[in-house]
């Protein structure tokens, strides 16, 4: 064998040696920062773009298997530690729009919340000023359960946001502003039928 033969066999030795280097640095930065879009929520606010990020490095790992089954001198890491920094640059993605997402989600249910404490005051002031006459207490009985209910929504979807449970905390305060809004309209109806006579 020639000099040449034996320096092109050692250059190509080398070239494989490189390729075959398992890409550990780029497994640890993208499976932390998939832990971190997880710890920050992205399952919940973002959960388009955090499955990507999942689906990205569970492909890296099936390309990194792919080649761990070959012949060491055969291997080639290249797939799946690009695949490794895609992922790493898609979960700090995800988690900076499930960052994004929570803050708007926190602030319009605080803007819903402090809605439905004004829809129930409203409907309680417009309950004082009812008329009651002949045949219209039952109805101002009913209308009292209902703001009762509002009321107690309103109670439930404050505990829901301190929580963290915005989506429930949302509902309930939807459910509060609906319920007061009924009740301030009826009674708005009976005020109006009694002027009108």
């Amino acid at each position: 064998m020639s000099r040449i033969a034996v320096v092109l066999s050692i250059l190509m030795l080398v070239v494989f040696t490189g390729c075959s280097k398992v890409p550990e640095i780029e497994m640890q930065a993208s499976q932390t920062a998939i832990n971190a879009a997880r710890t920050a929520e992205a399952e919940i606010y973002a959960p388009e773009a955090f499955q990507t990020a999942v689906d990205t490095m569970n492909a890296a790992m099936a390309a990194k298997q792919e080649q761990d089954s070959k012949f060491k001198l055969f291997r080639s890491y290249k797939d799946s530690k690009e695949l490794l920094v895609r992922a790493k640059v898609l979960a700090d993605q995800a988690a900076s729009m499930a960052a994004a997402e929570k803050a708007r989600i926190i602030a319009e249910v605080t803007d819903l919340i402090a809605s439905a404490q004004m829809a129930v005051d409203n409907a309680n002031a417009a309950l004082a000023g009812a008329p009651v006459g002949k045949g219209s207490r039952a109805e101002i009985e009913l209308m009292k359960s209902d703001l009762s209910f509002a009321a107690t929504a309103l109670g439930e979807a404050r505990a829901d946001f301190e929580a963290g449970m915005y989506e429930a905390a949302r509902t309930r305060a939807q459910a509060a502003i609906d319920k007061a809004n009924t009740v301030t309209g009826e009674i708005e109806a009976a005020i109006a039928r009694k002027a009108g006579k």
